[in-house]
């Protein structure tokens, strides 16, 4: 769902196969400029591929932690960065895994992905990955698959309501849908979000989540009606964020709109951003967002082809552990999966409990974001967890995203969809049948 750019240049050579041929040609395509070595023929091969999008976190922390690993342990890790965009990685990595291709051995991939991957048999079970008590339940699960653990959270997204200083975040769902608020509703992943929200929050609480299968009676008297409603408040700064993915709300938020709706990785990116500081004091504040959010991030997952399994769930482990997800949170500005990064502990799990140090390499650095800074981020994204909803669980979700937020647009444009086609077009999509308005 981020789209950022880089700045470095992928070299990819010698495959065999046409998997491996697919995976090298959409990499030099898709990331023209990223650098990595060649994959070696065929799957003999000494080191590991970690297989996710771009990098987005401060000062790119998950590449610190692969660096880490290669410190200490063997074999080596490389990770390859497929794409910016959460629907190209799913694309390509699902091309690579269906034609059983050997180039990736680690995946990280958005928590949707766990039904169908796990579905299709493209990912092994994972056994012995410590303290899985310590994730957030509600990360956790959406690892899991017909009672199997496939995945593990390896960093979890909620969204949040940012504002600058001065301004009075809005405490009800209307109130946020009536301000001056930049959001994501272009036409890609996050406008399935953003819609998904504006549903649960009005009205159609408990439609569309989970392994629950919507009727079509609650398709066109709840979900349908809260899309149009949302429709009608396209005025002001909600009108231009169909223009918006992540990347231009959080510059819309630090030009002049007064809240942004947005994922915590934005946090750490507004808080290096002069606009948004005065010297050590961050000029905006974060809160959870007024009403239930939709549980996003990554999660871990070891490919079934991948040529060296066992050292691909020791790299899980090592990445998921509790001190990579404290410094993925303190360095990297990702919300961790386990309590323990946060400062939690079993009895001591409210948004008061949160303890969050600053990041170790940057201590003593001027600006933010410092301890304190931290530890009221974490509280709020604890909260924000308290209020999450995960996505349809479904085999089919990219069928159903693609036709879901095909509908929403039309409804947006006013184009003529009634209720009764949009609940038809839905219900065929969470069935893996493509549909349209």
């Amino acid at each position: 769902m981020r789209v950022l750019p880089s700045g470095r240049r992928a070299r990819v050579s010698a495959v065999a196969g046409a998997a491996l041929v697919l995976a090298a040609w959409l990499v030099v395509v898709l990331r023209p400029d990223a650098s990595y070595p060649a994959l070696k023929a065929g799957c003999d091969r000494g080191e590991l591929f970690v297989a996710g999008g771009t990098d987005v976190s401060l000062k790119n922390q998950r590449r610190a932690l692969i660096q880490q690993w290669n410190k200490g342990h063997r074999p080596h890790a490389t990770l390859v960065e497929v794409a910016d965009s959460t629907d190209l990685q799913h694309s390509q990595i699902k091309a690579v895994e269906e034609s059983k291709g050997c180039a990736y051995d680690v995946l990280i991939m958005d928590n949707t992905w766990t039904a169908q991957f796990a579905d299709a048999g493209y990912l092994r079970p994972l056994d012995g990955v410590e303290d899985l008590d310590d994730f957030f339940p509600v990360a956790l699960r959406t690892g899991r698959w017909k009672g199997k653990q496939y995945a593990v959270p390896f960093n979890v997204d909620v969204g949040l309501l940012y504002y600058r200083e001065g301004v009075t975040p809005p405490t009800t769902w209307q109130g946020l849908l009536t301000s001056d608020v930049a959001t994501q509703l272009a036409g890609y992943e996050g406008l399935t979000v953003n819609a998904l929200e504006a549903v649960w929050n009005d009205g159609g609480g408990g439609v569309l989540t989970g392994e629950g299968r919507p009727s079509g009676k609650e398709l066109r008297t709840k979900v349908y009606p809260a899309l149009v409603r949302l429709a009608s408040r396209l005025r002001g700064r909600l009108g231009l964020s169909r223009q918006y993915k992540e990347p231009e709300s959080i510059e819309a938020f630090a030009a002049d709109a007064a809240l942004m709706r947005n994922w915590p990785y934005a946090f750490s990116a507004l808080a290096s951003e002069p606009r948004m500081r005065d010297g050590a004091r961050l000029r905006f504040g974060v809160t959870a967002l007024p009403g239930r959010t939709v549980l996003g991030g990554q999660n871990l997952a070891v490919s079934k082809y991948s040529p060296r399994p066992d050292a691909a769930a020791r790299l899980v482990g090592f990445l998921s552990g509790a001190q990579s997800q404290r410094l993925l949170f303190a360095c990297g500005g990702f919300v961790p999966g386990r309590y323990s990064a946060l400062g939690l502990s079993p009895g001591h799990r409210s948004p008061a409990d949160v303890r969050a140090p600053a990041c170790p390499s940057r201590s003593g650095e001027a600006g933010p974001p410092d301890e304190a800074q931290l530890t009221g981020f974490g509280r709020a994204v604890v909260t924000a967890l308290g209020r999450v909803r995960p996505r349809p669980v479904t085999p089919h979700y990219s069928t159903f995203s693609d036709t879901f937020r095909g509908c929403v647009q039309k409804i947006f444009n006013g184009e003529g969809t009634d209720a009764a086609s949009f609940a038809r077009a839905v219900e065929r999509s969470l069935d893996g049948r493509p549909a349209s308005c």
